[in-house]
Parts: C-alpha cells; sequence; structure tokens
C-alpha cells in the first residue's frame, strides 16, 4: 500500500503537477491520521470491553463474599440474641431463694458462649490489587468503607465478647469455683445452683457485660443491613455495566 501511494506521489512530480502532488500528500497525510485514530479508537474500546468484563467479574465475587458474610453475621446475631435473653434471666434467677438448676445451666452456657468472626474478603483483596479501580467512584468508596472500617469496627466489637468472657472463665476466684465441669461453648455443671455466693459472683458480671453484649448486637444488626444495601447497589451497578 505504501509503495502504491508513493508511486502516485512519484508520477504526479514527475508530470509536473506540483500543486497536485502538494493536495495528494496532504489528503493521504489526512487519510494516515483517521486511520491511526481509528485504530486507537479500536484499541480503547478493546480494553474498555476487558475492564468491563473484570469489573463485572470482581463485582460477582464481591456479592458473593458478601452474601457468605452475611450468614456469617446472621449467626452470630442469633447467638447474641440468646444472650441477652439468657442473660436477663440470670438477672432474675439470682434474686430468687430457689431457683431451677437445668435452667440456670442452660442461661449459663449461653452466657459464657462466644463466636469467632471470619469474614470472607477475597474478592475485595483482588479489587485492591487493581487499584480499587471501579467505573462507579460511589460504590468504590461503599465497598472500601464496608471492608475497611464497618467491618473492622464490628469484628473487634465481637472479639471484646470473648475476652469478656475469657477474663470470667480465667478468674478462678470468681464463677469457675462454683463450675463442676465446663465444655466451652456446650454444657456447664453447676456444684451447688442455689450458692448465695455463686449469685453474687454472677450479678457482679452480668450488670457490664449485659452492655457490652447488647451494644454488640446493635453494631451487628447495624452492619448486617449495611451488608444488605451494599449487595443491592451492586446488583444495581451491574445491571447498568450489562
Amino acid at each position: 500500500m505504501i509503495k502504491f501511494f508513493r508511486k502516485i506521489r512519484q508520477n504526479l512530480l514527475n508530470e509536473g503537477k506540483t500543486s497536485k502532488y502538494f493536495k495528494y500528500a496532504i489528503g493521504e497525510i489526512v487519510l494516515v491520521v483517521i486511520g491511526i485514530l481509528i485504530a486507537l479508537q479500536i484499541n480503547n474500546w478493546n480494553e474498555d470491553s476487558k475492564s468491563k468484563t473484570t469489573e463485572i467479574y470482581v463485582l460477582n465475587e464481591v456479592i458473593s463474599n458478601l452474601k457468605e458474610d452475611a450468614i456469617i453475621l446472621n449467626d452470630i446475631i442469633k447467638q447474641r440474641e440468646i444472650t441477652k435473653i439468657s442473660v436477663a434471666n440470670l438477672l432474675n434467677y439470682v434474686q430468687k431463694e430457689n431457683i431451677s438448676k437445668d435452667s440456670l445451666e442452660n442461661d449459663m452456657v449461653q452466657f459464657l458462649t462466644f463466636e469467632r468472626y471470619f469474614p470472607i474478603n477475597n474478592a475485595y483483596e483482588v479489587l485492591k490489587s487493581k487499584g480499587l479501580q471501579l467505573s462507579n467512584n460511589q460504590l468504590t468508596s461503599k465497598i472500601s468503607r464496608y471492608y475497611d472500617y464497618e467491618q473492622k469496627k464490628v469484628n473487634r466489637s465481637i472479639l471484646d465478647i470473648e475476652r469478656a468472657i475469657i477474663n470470667i472463665l480465667e478468674d478462678k476466684s470468681g464463677i469457675p469455683q462454683f463450675i463442676e465441669s465446663l465444655s466451652l461453648n456446650g454444657q456447664i455443671k453447676i456444684i451447688n445452683h442455689n450458692d448465695a455466693n455463686l449469685k453474687k459472683e454472677i450479678h457482679s458480671y452480668l450488670v457490664p457485660f449485659k452492655n457490652n453484649n447488647i451494644g454488640t448486637l446493635t453494631k451487628l444488626i447495624k452492619f448486617h443491613d449495611l451488608n444488605q444495601s451494599l449487595i443491592t447497589d451492586i446488583e444495581s451497578e451491574l445491571k447498568s455495566l450489562e
């Protein structure tokens, strides 16, 4: 093709048609520029298409992770709600002279149960490795806030519950001295369920723990709502991308 154009220019020069030569040369330059622009546009389109495909894939993976996270959060919320009821029961028990041993032991198990939160963040790590590059900047901010701030905040609150319970169990001069056997998150056997000193020990731990548990439960519910809201936002974004 280049040889063809060169031959035309050479013929024009040989025939002394200088003005036509320059017009033709300018036209040739314009055609070359247009060709380059078209090539660049095609290349940009291909790159945009690849980026869009990658974005759709990553966002689908983030949704999958969020849904897994929601299942874990639901389980923890259920346990914190059960514990909330058991703590209220225990506060009533310690004010009575005679209480049911089975009920006391059951509520003690729930009181001393804790969970560990292992969030699923694989897709977000992939997104971060790509520089958090999404076409929707507002959605990028929401995803980043969920994982880098809100998730860490609620995890700290869950860890506070664990530390509080471990402190109770490690205090040999406290509640453990009244326990015959203990299977963590399973079963408790109380030596003397009507022991007045046991009631005092239980009461001394219950008040601060009650507030801690309710605070954690409130944060978990809000975080779960945020999880569902983020899923909705990402699903909406995927519809616009697809």
